[in-house]
């Protein structure tokens, strides 16, 4: 009896350190789906602020927005090509230009339904990739003549970094075809340089480290890829 007793308090011993020391479940993952290869994928910004440049924020850059990818397949994470145009900051309504050099948005979707959301939502994850030695810059200029005399007041660099949390997606069954509502909210670390005359850019003293985050909202469709081309529309979810 006593040998059976010790056994059986050994095996809760040993059951209940497993509970203790087994891993964290991990977020399911989603893909990016479409019912035909190759598929063009377009995400356009529905209006509003791109970028929040430090806290306060110093700058909210308000831009055409568009990110572009082709799928081959069933894909988790997408790798988006972002195009910026018409941009602006606030306060003053400045001019702003955002280079890319060669820098895209990777984003990483978990799978709906799996992470305390509803059915057709999930959430998503961001990374900035850049070939090396490469930056995405974004440049705020005073006014029009500072721009065509390419004089920055603030130039922000944000170097490739992450995984960060990016917000939600909805997947939206209703429309014709379907799409998917993106509201990206991503949390990055750009690097401030002092502005002409030493304007007042953010970030931190000795390092000039910031928060920059990239936002709004997204609706993402899909197109047949025609050598290259978008053809016609057709469906796209996260399952």
């Amino acid at each position: 009896m006593t040998r059976m007793l010790k056994a059986l308090g050994l095996a809760l011993s040993l059951a209940a350190l497993a509970a203790v020391t087994a891993p964290a479940a991990q977020a399911e993952t989603g893909a990016v789906t479409t019912p035909v290869y190759p598929s063009i994928l377009t995400a356009q910004q529905q209006g509003g602020v791109t970028y929040d440049i430090g806290n306060g924020p110093v700058w909210g850059v308000t831009c055409n927005t568009t990110l572009d990818a082709t799928l081959v397949g069933p894909t988790d994470p997408v790798t988006f090509t972002p195009t910026f145009g018409n941009c602006a900051a606030d306060p003053g309504f400045t001019p702003v230009t955002v280079t890319t050099n060669g820098c895209d948005y990777r984003i990483g979707f978990t799978k709906p339904g799996t992470t305390g959301q509803p059915a057709t939502t999930g959430t998503m994850q961001a990374w900035i990739n850049c070939p090396a030695g490469q930056q995405i810059e974004i440049h705020v200029y005073l006014d029009a003549f500072a721009h065509a005399a390419n004089v920055s007041t603030c130039t922000y660099d944000i170097q490739p970094q992450g995984p960060v949390p990016a917000g939600i997606y909805h997947n939206t069954p209703g429309a014709v075809p379907p799409d998917v509502d993106m509201t990206i909210n991503a949390r990055f670390t750009a690097t401030s340089t002092i502005g002409a005359g030493g304007a007042p850019c953010g970030g931190e003293a000795g390092t000039q480290h910031l928060p920059i985050t990239l936002t709004g909202n997204y609706t993402l469709r899909a197109f047949n890829d025609l050598n290259g081309v978008e053809g016609g529309q057709m469906p796209v979810d996260v399952g």
